[in-house]
């Protein structure tokens, strides 16, 4: 049953979420599960950057302590949501809504890095919210 309601939706606008089934064959990455891949992957370069001018500067330990606490974040963010869409992605309207604004939480979170870095994180944790909030609204 599952399987043939995702085959024949009625409507793209909205889909009863449903877990995926289990004995569903494999599925490739859809093109906006590829852009959203490659936001965190700008993320991730962003905290790396922070992390290799830190010690550069000769500041290992502030350096190390920041990158861990950053790529945590974004780390989890991430797995969370990867998680959610691989276990329950209906590909309608609202799931696409939220892809966006994960990915605009995850631009905020990047822009923020430097400033985590020097101990500011107001627009790190600004876009940490924005990403866990389209989580909350959603599931």
């Amino acid at each position: 049953y599952l399987t043939s309601m995702r085959e024949t939706p009625k409507s793209k606008l909205i889909i009863p979420m449903l877990a995926r089934s289990p004995h569903e064959s494999h599925r490739a990455s859809t093109t906006l599960e590829l852009f959203f891949d490659l936001v965190f992957v700008v993320a991730i370069a962003q905290v790396s950057a922070s992390l290799h001018h830190g010690i550069a500067e000769a500041h290992f330990s502030q350096a190390v302590i920041s990158y861990l606490m950053v790529f945590c974040g974004i780390w989890w963010a991430w797995m969370n949501f990867t998680w959610f869409a691989s276990a329950y992605d209906t590909d309608d309207v609202p799931y696409r809504v939220m892809v966006f604004v994960q990915l605009v939480g995850a631009l905020i979170f990047a822009a923020g890095v430097p400033d985590f870095v020097q101990g500011d994180l107001t627009i790190g944790v600004m876009g940490y919210v924005v990403m866990r909030i389209a989580m909350i609204v959603h599931g």
